[in-house]
């Protein structure tokens, strides 16, 4: 990089951090008349030179990467956080923008087997990159405060995005312990599958939960980093947890909202990968040729159809389900589209359209008690939802699958499976395995 002099110039020598916060310092001594008459929510935006951030190493406790990297989110602090979604309209009503600023918030659901409402947080500074830059906004709530009281708060945030934390080194495996074992898993296969040619309910989701003991603490940016490059199609994330994070690179979307247009992925019937095989074309025409899989996947695509209906004018789909390949395994896949009503948010997609039969089962409330009886609990947001809705009202929201919940120097792995009346416990037990994979070669594990 170059020496630049000047107001406003990047230097070679300056540290990172050091840059963006003097570049910071400029951008709201500009602002500073705005900002102290602003409402009392307020964002302030502030471009930043490709340059300067090309192969930096960014931080952050939330951080978001859409497929392929066409949109990446870095966050840190929180401005605000909700549990009543009405506080939560009304600061977006009265929220100031200074210049180009289109801030957002994020959100999480928990799973369905753990109800409860949605958390909504404002993060205090966020990175965005798409096609057109870097753009950092910083919010605030000015509660009284001057322009420059605001701004050493910003500052501070600004130092923990920008200062890149030391790398743990890598992590061995120590231990691992699964629940429920393979004896146990397929009993309860077996018990799902006869419970439903009872004729109980269609379709259940069970789950097996596997904790890790690691040598030390996970470096998350390093976790994030190879999910991104193993799990390209999918969205990679992390966000702060309980006491640790929840990483994922997921590929099951469950609501896309883009002004009055609603789409959700039907992801549902799983085959395993045979890359580089004769078998692999045989194996996909027979996936889709299987009953179970098929009738599988159009109770999804179904469900997610009647509920887009209560939202939507219109609901359309393709006839026949499209395949998505992962790394381990591929899914039968379909885009449902929808054309909202009017006054419909994400956040109502969301509560419409969470859990789907791809997570849970259906009839939903039949498939949960099944799993009730089972003993079954969720937790590290497996099966939750989580998303970002910016100032606009356009967002997106993807289900927590491919994930692991990080703590210190341990994680927790979840992986389900739909059984259907006539799965074969065996098998099922194979696809869970598969889909824990994803996640112990990331951390390591050749196990």
């Amino acid at each position: 990089m170059a020496a630049v002099m000047g107001p406003g110039a990047i230097t070679a020598l300056e540290p990172l951090a050091d840059t963006v916060c003097r570049l910071v310092r400029q951008a709201v001594d500009a602002a500073a008349p705005e900002l102290a008459g602003a409402a009392d929510l307020v964002s302030l935006a502030l471009p930043l030179p490709v340059a300067l951030l090309d192969g930096a190493v960014i931080g952050g406790d939330t951080r978001w990467r859409a497929p392929h990297g066409e949109l990446e989110w870095w966050a840190v602090g929180t401005v605000v956080s909700y549990v009543d979604e009405a506080h939560y309209r009304r600061d977006c009503a009265q929220w100031h923008c200074c210049g180009d600023a289109v801030p957002l918030t994020f959100f999480s659901v928990p799973p369905a087997t753990e109800p409860a409402r949605p958390t909504v947080w404002l993060p205090q500074v966020l990175l965005r990159r798409d096609g057109a830059g870097f753009v950092l906004t910083l919010t605030a709530r000015r509660a009284g405060r001057t322009p420059a009281q605001m701004a050493a708060a910003w500052l501070d945030a600004v130092r923990t995005l920008f200062t890149a934390p030391a790398s743990p080194g890598h992590s061995r495996l120590v231990a691992q312990q699964i629940t429920p074992d393979a004896a146990t898993w397929c009993e309860r296969v077996a018990a799902t599958c006869a419970a439903i040619r009872a004729g109980r309910f269609a379709k259940a989701v069970l789950a097996r939960r596997l904790r890790v003991q690691l040598s030390h603490a996970v470096d998350v940016g390093g976790v994030l980093a190879r999910l991104a490059q193993m799990y390209p199609g999918c969205h990679v994330l992390s966000l702060p947890h309980g006491k640790g994070q929840v990483v994922a690179a997921t590929p099951e979307q469950l609501a896309i909202k883009r002004g009055g247009e609603l789409v959700s992925h039907a992801l549902a019937g799983t085959v395993r990968r045979r890359r580089g095989t004769q078998e692999e074309a045989l194996a996909v025409a027979q996936f889709f040729a299987s009953p179970k899989e098929r009738r599988e996947h159009a109770l999804v695509v179904e469900s997610i159809k009647e509920r887009m209906l209560q939202l939507c004018s219109s609901v359309e789909h393709a006839a026949v389900p499209s395949l998505l390949s992962l790394r381990f395994v591929q899914h039968l896949w379909t885009r449902v589209h929808g054309r909202l009503h009017d006054g419909v948010g994400l956040l109502d997609a969301v509560r419409a359209l969470h859990p789907t039969p791809a997570v849970l089962g259906t009839p939903t409330d039949a498939a949960q008690a099944w799993l009730e009886e089972c003993g079954e609990r969720r937790d590290g947001l497996y099966t939750g939802v989580v998303g970002w809705i910016d100032r606009r009202g356009d967002g997106d929201a993807v289900v927590v699958l491919r994930a692991a919940y990080l703590e210190d120097d341990s994680a927790v792995l979840w992986a389900g499976a739909g059984i259907m009346a006539e799965s074969d416990p065996a098998t099922e037990l194979a696809e869970t395995e598969l889909k824990l994979q994803t996640m112990l070669e990331v951390l390591g594990s050749s196990a």
